[in-house]
């Protein structure tokens, strides 16, 4: 999925490299989540705005914001638009509008004023400085809008805009219209209405570290660059990889995480990164590896837009590949949660790590088998419990290796912590992450 969304940079479409003074720039485009979280969103309604107050004029402000922004999101190619008549002509039957729509998207105008004042001005008529009168006609307004999934009634948003224009001039029939500048305003105030509700690109840029010239990796670290210039990404990738192999240069090792990250490979650029953290503990590096962590994930976020799995689901997934990384083929697994809290969370991620290990052919042991061996030794096994006691448990059970998942932090930090013990060797196979594929 990563690549499909991270394009490679093929010249001149997506990247320009142009060199300025001594860093080499390298330019590339990625797709960025709209502000709005349109998960699982793809029926839309656009339903009528409101005017808030009922006057002629915010009436017509929620008519143009109805009309524009139906055809603004229709202009995405994101959204199957469904008719609103057909929403009506539903509910009026008593219908779940969730059969056929995933959203309505709608506002309300929140605020409006207007007026036309004069003033007097000093001008130059004839040579003479004279007072003139000079009138002055402003507008203000203030709206919101946002989806409201079908099925649930949550409100996603709002997006609040607002936005004051004004026209002067000394003749008053000069004046620009109360209408055009109302429309002068929503028209600025939707500039940004696409990023709100659907993906966009935009343009990322990143500098190429160089050396001094009497650093011995000079020469390979210049023929890397030339292959850079040249479009020649993978090369130039592995090039800067070599060189930090050979002089453990970290110029090298960014350079190398730059062309990771313009190539789309970010697991592998974060991969490599980390080891050459772990070689030098260079802040420097560091600071690149939370910067590619936040970017995949924002990839991850583009990828969850049009994942219709649950949570539970996803990090499951996740969860069994690593762990099936780090076992053998054909193991006897034991799955044990130690959530305390979100335990019913705990519980469907696994149920599905369970049964994606027996699609995939593994023997897992059954959990009441687990339980009475439990019971017998009076073990509860939930918080911080030492390694022995899932070792014992596991053995008696028929067990070679135990899986043992348990959740931490709370809302945007919640994340599953997976651990995987070696019954036979009485060694940690794998212990997961923080990165962003394991929050919950």
């Amino acid at each position: 999925m990563i690549g499909k969304i991270w394009k490679a940079v093929p010249f001149p479409v997506l990247a320009a490299l142009v060199l300025v003074g001594c860093a080499t720039p390298v330019r590339f485009e990625v797709q960025r989540a709209p502000a709005l979280d349109i998960t699982g969103i793809q029926r839309v309604a656009v339903m009528p705005f409101e005017p808030g107050i009922m006057t002629v004029d915010r009436a017509a402000i929620a008519q143009v914001l109805t009309d524009e922004t139906a055809r603004r999101l229709a202009a995405t190619n994101r959204f199957a638009m469904i008719a609103p008549s057909a929403v009506n002509a539903a509910r009026a039957r008593g219908e779940d509008i969730s059969n056929f729509i995933d959203a309505t998207f709608t506002g309300r105008v929140t605020g409006f004023s207007s007026s036309t004042t004069q003033r007097t001005v000093m001008r130059t008529v004839g040579g003479q400085r004279v007072e003139v009168p000079n009138h002055l006609r402003e507008v203000w307004v203030s709206f919101e809008y946002f989806f409201v999934n079908a099925q649930t009634g949550v409100i996603i948003g709002p997006i609040r805009r607002s936005g004051r224009t004004s026209s002067n001039n000394d003749n008053l029939a000069n004046l620009t219209s109360y209408a055009e500048l109302t429309a002068r305003i929503l028209r600025d105030q939707l500039v940004l209405f696409n990023r709100d509700v659907a993906p966009y690109t935009i343009r990322l840029t990143r500098r190429l570290e160089s050396v001094g010239r009497n650093d011995p990796a000079r020469a390979q670290m210049d023929a890397a660059e030339t292959m850079v210039r040249g479009q020649n990404f993978v090369a130039a990738r592995q090039a800067y990889i070599n060189i930090w192999d050979q002089h453990g240069s970290i110029d090298a090792a960014i350079n190398a995480s730059i062309l990771f990250e313009a190539t789309g490979d970010l697991e592998d650029g974060i991969f490599f990164m980390e080891n050459v953290f772990v070689a030098t503990g260079s802040p420097r590096v560091n600071t690149v590896i939370a910067r590619l962590n936040r970017e995949l994930a924002e990839v991850m976020g583009l990828e969850a837009l049009d994942d219709a799995r649950t949570p539970a689901e996803r990090v499951a997934d996740h969860a069994v590949a690593e762990v099936e990384r780090n076992i053998n083929e054909g193991s006897r697994l034991w799955l044990h949660s130690t959530a305390t809290a979100d335990q019913g969370l705990a519980n469907d991620v696994l149920d599905n790590m369970t049964a994606a290990f027996l699609t995939s052919g593994f023997t897992v042991v059954e959990r009441g088998l687990i339980d009475i061996l439990m019971a017998e030794r009076d073990l509860h096994l939930e918080g911080n419990v030492a390694d022995s006691d899932f070792l014992s448990i596991g053995n008696l059970a028929g067990a070679n290796t135990v899986v043992v998942i348990g959740i931490t932090g709370t809302g945007p930090a919640r994340r599953l912590q997976v651990r995987v013990l070696d019954i036979e060797t009485a060694t940690v196979r794998m212990q997961s992450g923080t990165g962003v594929a394991w929050r919950l």
